[in-house]
């Protein structure tokens, strides 16, 4: 079905745009390098098509950035950054899409400026804010077809499903919530035309890679969610669930919750589809206990539909400008949850405030189900550079012996390997994640530099002389205490201990 659209606001587009490019210059160097980070920067130095837990766009794209405009801080952080500008772009275009006109377009657009959801994920660079992306670009092709009902864009389905298969595993949710929702509308003919099966065909040439990849490594992702489930999922409670999903998106909460109930209305029928995609995704990662971020690419076209509903009830001039006003006054007091502008000193006073008077917790509980003093992101984003100087030291204690540089983490070993830059020192190795892809079979090393937050015993068994460097000491970060190990004059050669090693991670 055709029908007219209004022409794109591009003047309000373009100011929503600049408005979050200079609100991510200021806030984007303000903390140091996440944990994860490092992990995909380091991806970036082995482009392969595929990882341990991850597929293989995130490497890519780390090696071209690393390769062309370098490997700062600022440099790698502009993807997220562009990506999540262009999700405000493709929130416009949604809102266009299902009957927006210039006011409903500037406030979809305000809708994904203001919103948390789109903030710290379009600060680390990380496959969240692709995946919002792609999962957006989905629900952005069904509306479309639904409009013209032009067989290219099922075509272009397919090809955006792969790129996001190869980005993060969980698009295979939004392809699940999607043909669930064809299921129960009238467009369910579409699962069985040949325009789906071209789409299948074009998804599945894309991902054929990975998945080959996956089988001659023994589907490692395999191994990586069973411990997902076992070490993080376990820990995620129903109630911080929820809540989670209501401050992900607090200024806006008025905005996503009238575009679901706008999707079953009866006049916009042939939508509903999107709405009950947003219900069978939401509850299945509910009842898998999957991680409240898991959801945000459920959203996009939520605030899209809100955006049309809204316009239309907002008659008055003075209404149209106080409720984007409305949105900023209520992300203010959250703000600092969503992107780290705070110094550490106020930040720790802010969240301090939250938990004992306010009784908010939730952002704030870790991975490991207990209460900190700060979100985990923040404490993962301090200690890096205090590591990688004592990695070096180490080295240099050692300079000339023949060293094995061992790490217990992924974070850990990654920071070394890049503030080791220039430096002189071996690679990292660790068991942890990817890393554990790249280990050396053999080793002639006679000292270890071994980096853990207490010393193991077997390998306090396996040296006679071990001696700290010294210790991560700031009090706040979430390797408080990891420290960096000086080990020499194995009581045996230290190479059949590390084949051993090494053969028991592979037996895994």
């Amino acid at each position: 079905m055709n029908r007219h659209l209004s022409p794109v606001f591009l003047p309000g587009l373009l100011a929503l745009v600049l408005a979050k490019l200079a609100l991510h210059i200021y806030t984007n160097t303000l903390w140091s390098w996440h944990r994860d980070e490092f992990l995909y920067l380091s991806l970036g130095r082995h482009p392969d098509w595929g990882y341990w837990s991850n597929p293989p766009l995130i490497g890519w794209v780390s090696a071209f950035l690393q390769s062309t405009v370098g490997d700062s801080l600022f440099a790698i952080r502009l993807f997220p950054m562009l990506v999540s500008c262009g999700l405000i772009v493709l929130v416009v275009w949604m809102a266009r899409e299902l009957g927006a006109g210039r006011y409903g377009q500037f406030l979809a657009g305000a809708a994904m400026l203001l919103t948390p959801a789109n903030l710290r994920p379009g600060m680390l660079f990380q496959p969240v804010m692709p995946d919002i992306f792609f999962w957006a670009v989905l629900a952005y092709l069904a509306i479309r077809y639904i409009n013209t009902e032009h067989r290219r864009y099922i075509i272009y389905f397919g090809v955006v499903f792969g790129l996001g298969f190869l980005n993060k595993y969980s698009t295979v949710f939004a392809l699940l919530g999607i043909a669930g929702g064809l299921l129960l509308s009238p467009y369910r003919r579409v699962l069985w035309s040949p325009s789906a099966a071209l789409a299948a065909l074009a998804a599945t040439l894309l991902v054929l890679p990975n998945l080959i990849w996956q089988y001659s490594h023994g589907f490692p992702v395999v191994a990586h969610m069973q411990e997902l489930a076992e070490n993080q999922l376990v820990n995620v409670r129903v109630v911080d669930f929820l809540t989670a999903q209501l401050f992900m998106n607090l200024s806006v909460i008025p905005v996503w919750v009238a575009g679901l109930i706008w999707f079953f209305r009866p006049a916009n029928r042939r939508y509903r589809l999107l709405g009950w995609y947003f219900v069978l995704v939401f509850l299945v990662l509910l009842l898998l206990r999957g991680k409240p971020y898991y959801t945000l690419g459920l959203y996009p076209p939520l605030i899209a539909a809100g955006a049309v509903w809204w316009e239309a009830a907002l008659r008055r001039a003075w209404l149209q400008v106080a409720f984007p006003l409305l949105m900023a006054l209520i992300l203010l007091p959250a703000l600092p949850l969503g992107l780290p502008v705070l110094p550490l000193p106020k930040m720790l006073s802010y969240c301090n405030y939250l938990i004992e008077e306010v009784g908010f917790e939730g952002p704030m509980r870790w991975e490991d189900g207990r209460i900190h003093p700060l979100p985990q992101d923040y404490a993962d984003m301090m200690g890096w550079e205090e590591l990688g100087r004592l990695a070096v030291e180490a080295c240099r204690a050692a300079e000339g012996e023949n060293i094995l540089l061992y790490c217990e983490n992924y974070g850990q070993a990654g920071a070394v390997d890049y503030y080791g830059q220039g430096q002189g020192i071996p690679p990292a190795v660790s068991f942890s994640d990817t890393y554990r892809l790249w280990l050396p079979r053999t080793t002639s090393a006679n000292t270890l530099i071994y980096i853990n937050d207490e010393m193991g015993e077997d390998v306090a068994g396996l040296f006679e002389d071990i001696r700290a460097i010294g210790a991560i000491a700031n009090p706040h970060a979430r390797e408080r205490g990891t420290t960096v190990y000086l080990c020499r004059n194995p009581r045996q050669p230290l190479g059949p201990f590390w084949s051993e090693r090494v053969a028991e991670a592979a037996g895994r």
